[in-house]
């Protein structure tokens, strides 16, 4: 700190100046706090002949006092206007290299000061949107796409709020695909208003009340969706195949997100078990399935974890420990390089009954946590698509308005070492399947739900046209 800054010098010189000699101990002044009150024995001096000049020794002493004050005074005047000068123009030119994330903040937040206080068109001045957008704009030069990201204070509420199985929506799950910028739903959630309106799995979103989503993400198109429970919204979408787009209308309700579903298959006792998201509870629900399959006569297990974009991570540690005796579920790794192992809680409920992983391009997060570690545990095969690739374990940071930051502060890997965060290389990222099985677009999946409703048979579903599911069965019947 410049002493020019320190308010304490000039206390210190205050006192230095003083003369021990000159204080009067009947006047109870103290003379280093009241450092300019005249001494009382001003009036005398071993030089002055039998006629005495109190008058006049009194003046000059006071006189030299006052010149003393004007000069202190002319150096705080000093001192504050070069204080003042040097931040108005040190402070906006110069540049502290030595610690960049300091210095940028202040750069960031010079901008902001010089927008707030010059910008002519006083209305158009937003600070939400302008901080919002900071914020988002920020979060894209990471690089973790789809993944750390911001939420404004009603979608946070939505998110907490479908993790926790309940929400208000139509009831469709949207993803954006990474190379086009397409809105795609992966899935209408089973009894919603989507699924009920004939919303299907791989429809576009173009529109929602005839305001195009060009340019959108996910975020900005749900807030478009959601709404109070009883209103109405408009749907348009693009379905593969067809050259006009379609819209739906759908009444908003309370969605009640069934977030595992499991069919028998009885003729090949076979439990297929949907994880629709890693959402509070589910590694429960899976455990409760599990154990009602293999009451029913359930020798084999097909873990569905397509189209599932993740969740909570303990649920994910939770329903591993449910199928592997020991070992790793995951490492995490901090900012530093350092690797810390997450093991299974040791609770496992079945660790022999043979198993597939059906996974896809939108398999995500938790969903290839669980995937990753069933595979390098060797407890199952997996079947389908490489995933997506997301490979940060995300922190939840509440923001002074409602909003919501989920930062990836630590990054997962396999209980092998190997990385899932895609840096935007297809080749590289995500979980490769033991079994790679493409699902061609003009397919759709066949999920525990539409076994259910259409009480589907063994020889039903080998005539689907869902080749994952098929081939899993098919190994699982031993067939190579």
């Amino acid at each position: 700190m410049s002493r020019y800054d320190d308010p304490s010098w000039y206390e210190q010189q205050q006192k230095n100046d003083q003369d021990p000699s000159s204080q009067s101990h009947a006047s109870h002044v103290d003379f280093d706090q009241y450092p300019f009150l005249p001494s009382q024995d001003a009036t005398t001096s071993p030089s002055q002949g039998p006629v005495a000049y109190p008058a006049s020794g009194a003046s000059q002493r006071l006189q030299h006092s006052f010149g003393r004050i004007l000069t202190l005074i002319a150096l705080v005047v000093i001192a504050f206007f070069g204080g003042w000068f040097g931040h108005q123009f040190f402070g906006e030119t110069y540049f502290n290299q030595n610690n960049p994330s300091q210095a940028y903040a202040a750069l960031f937040q010079q901008a902001w000061n010089k927008i707030d206080q010059n910008y002519v068109d006083r209305k158009s001045i937003n600070y939400q949107k302008m901080s919002y957008a900071a914020i988002n704009a920020m979060i894209a030069t990471l690089g973790d796409k789809g993944h750390t990201r911001f939420m404004d204070p009603k979608t946070a509420q939505d998110e907490n709020q479908q993790l926790s199985g309940k929400f208000t929506g139509v009831g469709i799950y949207l993803r954006q695909d990474k190379t086009t910028g397409k809105l795609i739903i992966t899935s209408p959630i089973p009894g919603s208003p989507a699924e009920k309106a004939g919303i299907k799995h791989g429809d576009e979103i173009v529109a929602v009340n005839g305001q195009s989503t060009i340019g959108k993400d996910t975020t900005g198109v749900s807030a478009l969706i959601q709404g109070k429970e009883g209103t109405d919204v408009n749907i348009t979408i693009k379905r593969v195949g067809e050259t006009q787009t379609r819209t739906f209308k759908m009444t908003r309700s309370e969605i009640k997100v069934p977030n595992v579903i499991m069919h028998y298959v009885a003729e090949d006792h076979t439990a297929h078990i949907q994880v629709v998201q890693f959402a509070d509870g589910v590694s429960g629900q899976v455990k409760d399935e599990v154990n009602k399959a293999r009451g029913m006569g359930a020798t084999r297990i097909i873990l569905d974890l397509r189209d599932n974009p993740g969740g909570f991570l303990n649920e994910a540690v939770n329903m591993t420990s449910l199928f592997v005796k020991s070992g790793h579920v995951l490492l995490q790794q901090d900012s530093t390089g350092q690797r810390t192992p997450t093991d299974v809680t040791g609770n496992p409920i079945d660790t022999t009954t043979p198993m597939v992983v059906l996974v896809n391009g939108n398999s995500a997060s938790a969903a290839e946590i669980v995937a990753g570690s069933l595979k390098e545990n060797g407890r199952a095969t997996v079947i389908g698509e490489r995933t997506y690739g997301t490979g940060t374990v995300l922190q939840p940071f509440n923001l002074s308005d409602g909003s919501q930051l989920l930062i990836g502060t630590q990054e997962w890997l396999t209980p092998q070492g190997h990385f899932i965060r895609n840096q935007g290389d297809q080749h590289n990222g995500g979980i490769t399947p033991n079994i790679e099985v493409k699902l061609p677009v003009t397919s759709t999946m066949v999920t525990p739900n539409d076994e259910n409703e259409g009480n589907f048979t063994l020889q039903q579903i080998m005539q689907s046209k869902d080749d994952q599911l098929i081939r899993a069965l098919e190994f699982l019947q031993g067939k190579k």
